[in-house]
């Protein structure tokens, strides 16, 4: 019998041991707009625009860096706005947070590299920000919302003299059908995730 109740514990041990990818969505997500076009298509398909050369698209996004130990999923400069895109499968109230951190981070570098003065007396001029998540968890969420930064200070939302918004998509199956019909890796990618 001391036997078994072994076995049984080893077996919970070697269970525990086991470390579940909890990123694949997100990975996947990454993987399937890698591709200038089929970010470009995603942008178009938000935006109502039409652009179609690949190369007016520069990408800007973050790498896993180690003293930065900040990343994100998606992000370009394109028609002077800066966008950020990233997904979630979990529902995070701290995005406008990691928006605002990292919008700081690439301004500060777009300034340097323009070897530009923040203390002159021209104002410089900065690509417009635009924070979209892409929502498909498992927890109910609405087709949209926008999450604000100021909701996270203490004097509440609306306080204070900063602000962040985030826009939240859910493209889970049977939300947001428009958008996703509009981008096609988007539709597949959200009815692969659905399966």
């Amino acid at each position: 019998m001391a036997r078994k109740k072994l076995q049984w514990f080893m077996r919970g041990v070697w269970w525990s041991r086991i470390r579940l990818n909890r990123k694949y969505r997100d990975r996947l997500f990454c993987f399937l707009f890698r591709n200038k076009k089929d970010l470009l298509d995603l942008y178009n398909a938000l935006n109502g625009t039409n652009y179609t050369n690949p190369d007016d698209l520069e990408i800007v996004t973050m790498e896993d860096v180690i003293f930065l130990k900040m990343k994100n999923d998606l992000s370009f400069i394109i028609a002077r706005r800066l966008n950020l895109y990233e997904h979630q499968s979990t529902v995070n109230p701290n995005m406008p947070l990691r928006g605002l951190i990292y919008f700081a981070q690439q301004y500060e570098g777009i300034v340097s590299a323009g070897n530009q003065s923040i203390y002159g007396s021209k104002c410089i001029t900065l690509p417009t920000p635009e924070y979209i998540v892409f929502y498909n968890g498992t927890d109910p969420v609405e087709d949209e919302a926008v999450l604000y930064l100021s909701d996270a200070f203490a004097g509440g939302h609306g306080s204070g003299c900063l602000e962040c918004r985030c826009r939240v998509l859910n493209i889970n199956r049977g939300h947001n059908s428009v958008l996703v019909k509009r981008c096609h890796r988007l539709w597949e990618y959200s009815e692969f995730v659905s399966r």
